[in-house]
């Protein structure tokens, strides 16, 4: 980020070939940190699993599972006494190490028999237990004899020291029940009570119920007569589940440690919240499964409709308490969609041709916040989503930009008050608020071919995304008509110079804000794309070959992945994932591009043996 920052009026090197330090227009020479940072690390993992049966009757099982996932991380770091955090303090050192451990626990009675030919019966109960655990430490020291003394066992001053530990647990009790009638009439009822120590103590436990049906058409005598149909089943089934995807020990008032005046101090960082519990969603889904001419050509429809109350979201609070959000039940957001997957063997002889398509349309709406309330407006000056009744989450809102006043360069924007949708104001202040854009497509798609010919195999997919608004987060900043001094894109060369120019870009001023406020439409673009995603070539050699060589296989190939993306997005890529954005907040601040780096073309040549 820093390296496309950088303005190019810096030297790379100075006149004697070392790289360029100061002086700079900007930024540090980014290429001294990459000369003179070493980072290195080390991550063992271990994932196992077990488990046991043993049958207390024919009919009955009993089953036990117990699985882990253990993942220790070290890591280093070195920034050299000619960096840009070693430079001033003789060198700058970190240790990091991590801890987790994530166990599943899972105790399974089960009742399995046929009554006759004609009924099935399959009746599961037990109990899961996953408890999680991540601890993590970190020290830094300066000050360093000399950059070949890299540990911290060299430093002359150990400046900082944490260590961080938290933990949850989930405990659920379960039954499930699956009948058959013939193998074409099917049931299935489920219960679970899943408790998290995510919620306050009388808060923890939530029952989600499910019922299914389905009922397979092509068992049944009538549809002998449609030969063409050579499977048809359609299902329905509804269900409530829950969500508890917060912080670990948001519905405790926490407090925050600090140094005061040289004196261990707490202070309060968050307000208790012991109602807090679990986020409920409702389910309704009716699907058809289905396959013609001996399956050659199959797939599936889905429709589902998707209800959700007590949403989880961290709800701005009054400042004057000192804690600036809190994390809530609050609100209800609807969701309904389609689904489609089909599947064909286009060509079967010799020269075969099979393709896949899957296409997805989802709408998204929130019905209900708090009483009284119809936005959560958490952005500040910065993020433009936000979660507003009567409208998709995590919607852009902010001031709609007008374009440039033709007469003297000033940046515009639509007042959108009570005088009219057309008045324009040059005052970024006097704009009101609206919704700008989505983040969420209208639909997603892919579609993947495989092909193969005498042992040659060419396999492509792709995939896209049609209707999504992408806000170009970073271009505030490289898009600033001189206000600031970050490296601009080539857009602002369209910058507003003469009287009767016609241009959406701003006259420079440098230092001044002409167009370059955060929260405006300017910097909001269409994310749509199709990207060839992969392409394999390979070719494997014939059984006969494989005798006189004593091989069971061989196999060579070469893969290209996103070799191509066909777009109207401006910026790097479309397909965008700001790091910036934690998992906790990824659903409410989506389609945000910070400088993120594009996803790298990558081409892969290989060869797989089997002996």
């Amino acid at each position: 980020m820093q390296i496309v920052a950088q303005s190019p009026l810096t030297p790379t090197r100075d006149t004697t070939g070392e790289l360029y330090n100061l002086p700079t227009t900007l930024y540090f020479n980014p290429l001294l940190e990459a000369e003179f940072t070493q980072s290195n690390n080390y991550t063992f993992r271990t994932i196992g699993s077990a488990y046991a049966n043993y049958h207390i009757l024919p009919e009955l099982t009993l089953r036990g599972e117990f699985g882990g996932d253990f993942t220790n991380l070290t890591s280093d770091r070195y920034s050299g006494s000619q960096s840009n955090f070693g430079q001033s303090v003789g060198g700058y050192g970190e240790a990091y190490s991590a801890r987790v451990e994530n166990y599943d626990m899972k105790l399974l009675l089960t009742y399995a028999n046929n009554f006759s030919d004609a009924h099935q019966l399959e009746v599961t109960g037990g109990f899961e237990y996953q408890p999680y655990s991540q601890f993590y430490s970190k020290v830094d020291g300066q000050g360093f004899p000399n950059d070949n003394l890299k540990t911290l066992a060299s430093a002359s001053q150990i400046v900082y020291g944490t260590s961080y530990l938290t933990e949850y647990r989930f405990l659920s009790y379960f039954a499930r029940a699956n009948y058959s009638y013939r193998e074409k009439y099917l049931f299935s009822l489920t219960g679970r009570l899943d408790g998290s120590s995510r919620f306050g103590e009388d808060e923890r436990y939530g029952f989600f119920p499910s019922a299914s049906a389905g009922w397979i058409l092509t068992r049944e005598d009538f549809m002998a007569s449609i030969p063409v149909v050579s499977f048809l089943k359609v299902r329905a089934s509804f269900g409530v589940i829950g969500n508890a995807e917060i912080g670990d020990f948001d519905y405790l008032g926490k407090y925050g440690v600090a140094s005061y005046n040289g004196n261990p101090a707490l202070y309060p960082s968050t307000i208790e919240n012991p109602d807090l519990t679990w986020e409920r969603t409702q389910q309704l889904d009716i699907g058809i499964d289905f396959g013609f001419f001996g399956d050659r050509l199959n797939g599936e429809i889905d429709y589902y409709i998707k209800n959700t109350s007590d949403l989880l979201l961290d709800v701005p609070i009054p400042a004057t308490s000192g804690i600036m959000i809190q994390t809530q039940n609050i609100g209800k957001m609807k969701n309904n969609g389609i689904e489609l997957v089909l599947n064909g063997d286009i060509l079967v002889n010799e020269f075969k041709w099979t393709a896949s398509v899957n296409f997805a349309a989802n709408k998204n709406e929130v019905i209900e916040l708090a009483p009284g309330q119809d936005i959560i407006d958490d952005g500040g000056s910065d993020v433009l989503n936000v979660v507003k009744v009567g409208e998709p989450l995590g919607v852009f809102y902010g001031a709609e930009y007008a374009g440039v006043d033709p007469a003297n360069g000033d940046a515009l924007w639509y007042v959108n008050g009570p005088e009219g949708s057309d008045a324009t104001t040059n005052d970024f202040n006097m704009a009101n608020y609206v919704v700008l854009g989505d983040p969420n497509p209208d639909f997603i798609a892919g579609f993947s071919n495989t092909f193969l010919y005498k042992g040659f195999s060419l396999d492509i997919a792709t995939q896209s995304v049609y209707g999504n608004q992408i806000n170009l987060n970073g271009d505030h900043w490289m898009e600033a008509n001189g206000a600031v001094y970050d490296n601009q894109t080539t857009h602002i060369l369209e910058a507003w110079q003469n009287p009767g120019d016609i241009t959406d870009v701003p006259q420079g001023r440098l230092g001044f804000s002409n167009g370059d406020q955060t929260r405006s439409s300017r910097y909001i673009d269409d994310g749509s794309y199709i990207r060839v995603k992969a392409i394999t070539l390979g070719y494997d050699f014939s059984n006969r070959l494989m005798k006189k060589a004593k091989l069971s296989s061989l196999r060579l190939y070469a893969s290209a992945y996103n070799l191509f993306t066909i777009t109207n997005y401006r910026g790097w890529d479309p397909e965008v994932s700001s790091d910036y954005v934690g998992p906790e907040d990824a659903n409410v601040i989506a389609g945000n591009d910070f400088y993120s780096a594009p996803q790298p073309k990558t081409i892969v040549f290989g060869v797989t043996i089997g002996l």
